[in-house]
């Protein structure tokens, strides 16, 4: 493709992300083929609501080289994995899609595909556990791909889909996500969110007016896997590396009180609270519905597991390390 075209596509397709709830804030990343040698790749850390074709990085598939203003993804290597891997690859979203963010915890041995489903994701696997940006990650993605999968399910963190061109690339990963939300399991059903017993919608504005006083940039969600796993009682633990990295190792939860939100909120930034749901805080206001959408994310797979009778919760270790790198970095780079 035409470089000038691959870098245009790419930049819109992170907005794509956004739109089609594949991804969230500066979360997963994309890249097309430019030839043999060179891909068209987003760079790390940077919003895709104002991300422009000079922002796109060229990245050399061999050398690791790139051109630019700014760095490429630190998932390259994922990215590189697919090209080399797979003769027919064009284009590469490594998103962070929920349902299959869910399902990659206790592996796709359960998921039932129908003939035309397996064929239009072009296959299906999944890779062992990595580190964000690490070498090990790269080199179990590219594993998974040597199999010839054009799909592959990231334990922890997401998935990586490769198609032809954007078109299908966007197509499988749409697919995907049904799939996984139609196997996942212990969701509370649809039909509850009418006259849902957990939700006590007058406590809830009262407590989310009352920290706003004191917290400037406050967003809640009432979303019902939020609403059942605050009615469960017990604290939500890092199974995924994009919680870990934006709220930490835990979720507390706490009594729906103002004083004990507030207080817990001197050292956490996202709480579980019966009959409200989740509240959150950060720095800006796009941080805290960006994290509401992690907290929604993180209880949908704590049911999932618990459901599957799965302990996957990432160690002490790796979640402190990620948080503290996210701190230092990212966190910084998404907002300028």
């Amino acid at each position: 493709m035409n470089e000038n075209e691959a870098r245009s596509l790419v930049s819109e397709s992170g907005r794509m992300l956004l739109s089609e709830g594949l991804a969230a804030r500066t979360w997963g990343n994309v890249s097309c083929r430019i030839d043999d040698e060179w891909m068209a790749i987003t760079p790390s850390g940077l919003g895709y609501e104002g991300m422009t074709a000079k922002d796109i990085v060229r990245l050399n598939m061999s050398t690791g080289q790139w051109e630019g203003n700014l760095k490429p993804s630190s998932e390259k290597g994922v990215h590189i994995a697919a090209y080399r891997g797979l003769e027919d690859a064009g284009y590469v979203l490594h998103t962070h899609q929920v349902y299959a963010s869910a399902i990659g915890l206790t592996g796709i041995e359960a998921l039932t595909l129908s003939t035309e489903e397996e064929g239009a994701l072009g296959g299906l696997a999944l890779a062992d556990y990595g580190l964000p940006g690490t070498k090990k990650l790269a080199q179990n993605v590219a594993i998974a791909f040597s199999g010839g999968a054009h799909v592959v399910l990231l334990a922890r963190h997401g998935a990586v889909i490769v198609g032809e061109n954007h078109e299908q690339a966007f197509e499988r990963a749409l697919l995907l996500e049904a799939v996984c939300r139609r196997a996942c399991m212990g969701q509370p059903a649809d039909d509850q969110s009418a006259d849902n017993p957990h939700y006590n919608k007058e406590l809830a504005e009262s407590l989310i007016k009352s920290v706003k006083d004191k917290y400037k940039h406050v967003a809640y969600t009432s979303a019902l896997p939020v609403l059942a796993c605050a009615e469960g009682g017990k604290t939500i633990r890092a199974q995924l590396d994009d919680m870990a990295q934006m709220i930490g190792s835990i979720i507390p939860i706490v009594r729906p009180d103002e004083q004990a939100i507030i207080d817990v909120f001197e050292k956490k930034e996202a709480v579980l609270v019966p009959g409200v749901g989740a509240i959150c805080h950060t720095l800006t206001d796009e941080d805290s519905s960006a994290m509401c959408l992690l907290v929604e994310k993180a209880c949908i797979s704590w049911l999932h597991t618990k459901a599957m009778g799965v302990n996957k919760h990432l160690s002490w270790f790796d979640t402190r390390l990620m948080r503290a790198i996210y701190l230092r970095k990212y966190s910084k780079m998404a907002r300028g």
